[in-house]
């Protein structure tokens, strides 16, 4: 499985919708989203691609996206547990404490808010910060039942 990790697109602010189409839906067989979407038409865009989207609202978002949105997703995907979430809720995105948000233990952590792209263990936890999409940063996971495989990519 081909998961896309995006996070802090800021469409129309510090991006545009156009700035999508450089993404290939078709590659993935899901999308990871971690919110500062900030425009409902941009929701709606993703949701309506190929992939099955998870994703989170930020607090950058809408008020129409923080209504259909969580503030945090917890997934099981082969076996493993992963937590999605923007990162707002510790000011600036303190994975440690990010991690407390669960209230369980998971596998995978993948967050935003920060735009700083990042990929790291805490104890047995992998943590994933896929950069600010406004940027140009994003990444892909590729998991299956014996694979956890990460990568950090630019546009």
């Amino acid at each position: 499985m081909k998961i896309l990790v995006i996070s802090d697109l800021h469409i129309p602010i510090k991006s545009d919708l156009k700035s999508l189409d450089k993404l290939n839906f078709g590659f993935y067989d899901q999308i990871f989203l971690l919110g500062d979407i900030v425009d409902i038409e941009v929701l709606n865009y993703l949701e309506n691609q190929k992939p099955i989207l998870h994703a989170v609202y930020g607090n950058m978002d809408d008020f129409y996206i923080k209504n259909r949105l969580p503030e945090k997703l917890y997934l099981e995907l082969f076996d493993k547990k992963i937590g999605l979430i923007h990162g707002h809720q510790t000011g600036r995105a303190i994975p440690e404490k990010l991690l407390k948000y669960f209230n369980k233990k998971i596998d995978l952590m993948v967050f935003g808010h920060s735009h700083y792209q990042e990929k790291y263990e805490i104890e047995d936890t992998l943590i994933l910060n896929p950069g600010a999409f406004c940027e140009g940063e994003y990444a892909e996971i590729e998991l299956n039942d014996s694979i956890l495989e990460i990568k950090l990519l630019h546009l």
